[in-house]
């Protein structure tokens, strides 16, 4: 029993040591059901660009936007997340509209933001998932803090083993 305990922990360990890029997010295509989930990561991590621990979870729907009066578009998505808020559980979800759905990607656009507009693109092809956040150039926001913002910033949507298990907060 102990050995198996002993190389179990040294293939965590190797496993941590051996990895030098996070795996990504795998999105699920189910006909015209479209999943994945994962934790968003900065392409370019700092200090100033870390994010709050957040899972998401991302459930897409090629019709039915209109019909059902939840978006203005005919494809839809449905955007959870999840995270930890002053020790307390918090958890939201949002309806947001498919701009474009093609062979290729899924393209999600949420200007609701006083500060940003984020683009939201999932790739078909290969599978996973990033986001680009542009800074509204108008937008000036509470005290300046939209100037605040960098001109854009994009994400990756991150694997949620993966990132509970090898995360590393920015240096």
């Amino acid at each position: 029993m102990r050995a198996v305990v002993a190389s179990l922990a040294l293939l965590l360990c190797t496993a941590a040591i051996a990895q030098d890029k996070p795996k990504l997010a795998e999105v699920d295509v189910m006909g015209d059901l479209v999943t994945v989930n994962g934790y968003w990561e900065p392409d370019n991590p700092t200090k100033h660009n870390e994010l709050v621990p957040t899972e998401n979870k991302i459930q897409c729907f090629r019709h039915g936007g209109k019909e059902a009066n939840i978006v203005r578009t005919e494809g839809y998505c449905i955007v959870a997340t999840a995270m930890m808020v002053n020790g307390h559980p918090h958890a939201e979800f949002s309806f947001e509209a498919v701009t474009s759905w093609t062979e290729d990607e899924i393209v999600m656009s949420d200007s609701s933001s006083i500060c940003l507009v984020t683009k939201t693109i999932i790739d078909l092809k290969r599978k996973t998932v990033i986001a680009l956040d542009v800074r509204k150039p108008e937008a000036k926001g509470l005290w300046d803090t939209c100037l605040k913002l960098p001109d854009r910033q994009s994400y990756y949507l991150r694997d949620e083993v993966d990132y509970i298990l090898f995360h590393k907060d920015a240096k």
